[in-house]
């Protein structure tokens, strides 16, 4: 008895990009909001706040620590500028 021969499944083409929906970070950000109480939302923003704000602190504190290591006195100087 002969086997017969399997049949591959047709190849879809792949979806045109008119038809799929873009992924961007406001559309992944509404997708997790949704699942939480804007109690939540305000309590994760604020945090997500205050350590943006840290970053941004310690990253002005070590360059000017860098800059007295240095002997830099003015911000031309630390830039290059000068």
């Amino acid at each position: 008895m002969a086997a017969k021969p399997s049949n591959p499944p047709p190849i879809q083409p792949p979806p045109s990009p008119s038809r799929r929906i873009p992924v961007t970070p406001a559309v992944l950000r509404s997708i997790f909001a949704s699942s939480r109480t804007p109690h939540e939302e305000r309590s994760i923003s604020r945090v997500a706040f205050f350590r943006f704000v840290g970053f941004l602190l310690s990253c002005v504190g070590i360059s000017l620590a860098a800059a007295k290591s240095w002997g830099i006195k003015s911000g031309a100087g630390l830039l290059g500028v000068v």
